[in-house]
């Protein structure tokens, strides 16, 4: 009996375990490409915006400002959806979690936007949030997804239109992304 538990612990510790390591292994990539993406693009962001300051043209800074706003209650409603669902005490803890992290982010894209230069800070800042943003797109949004397009038979089958569904907003949202 001892055995057997001890046995189905390990087996749980190790799924955790190889969880974690698709998550931190995910992030350490994506945040590797947004630094890389935020090199290039933030210092001549940087220069732009001292450019408008100088010449007072608020008008363009509100205009990207607007758009910024936009972008990140975008993100969050993609994110938090999901939990909206089926509400219960870990989805408050997480929209809570995810709404500080996105604070942190825009927080050290400012910063780093303000000083022109991608600094230690700004690097681990990302990489943590990319953490985080995987666990809940991996762990949590695609469980909740899966739970939701079945159709809890015998067989356990799938709701096709649901599928349709996830697949025409995957499309869509590609097609929308190679757009821009």
């Amino acid at each position: 009996m001892w055995e057997v538990r001890k046995i189905q612990n390990q087996d749980i510790i190790m799924r955790k375990v190889g969880k974690w390591f698709i998550i931190i292994g995910i992030a350490g990539v994506l945040s590797i490409l947004f630094v890389e993406w935020s090199r290039w693009n933030i210092i001549s962001l940087s220069k732009k915006l001292h450019s408008i300051i100088l010449n007072e043209n608020s008008y363009v800074f509100k205009a990207n400002f607007i758009e910024g706003i936009i972008g990140t209650v975008s993100i969050f409603s993609l994110l938090a959806a999901p939990f909206f669902i089926k509400w219960d005490r870990s989805s408050a803890i997480n929209i809570a979690s995810l709404i500080a992290i996105i604070f942190i982010d825009v927080s050290a894209f400012i910063t780093a936007v303000a000083r022109g230069e991608i600094f230690g800070f700004y690097i681990i800042v990302i990489f943590l949030s990319a953490c985080f943003y995987m666990k809940i797109i991996i762990i949590e949004v695609l469980q909740r997804i899966y739970h939701w397009i079945r159709i809890e038979t015998k067989t356990n089958q799938y709701d096709v239109e649901k599928i349709m569904l996830i697949l025409t907003i995957m499309i869509f949202i590609f097609v929308m992304g190679c757009l821009v």
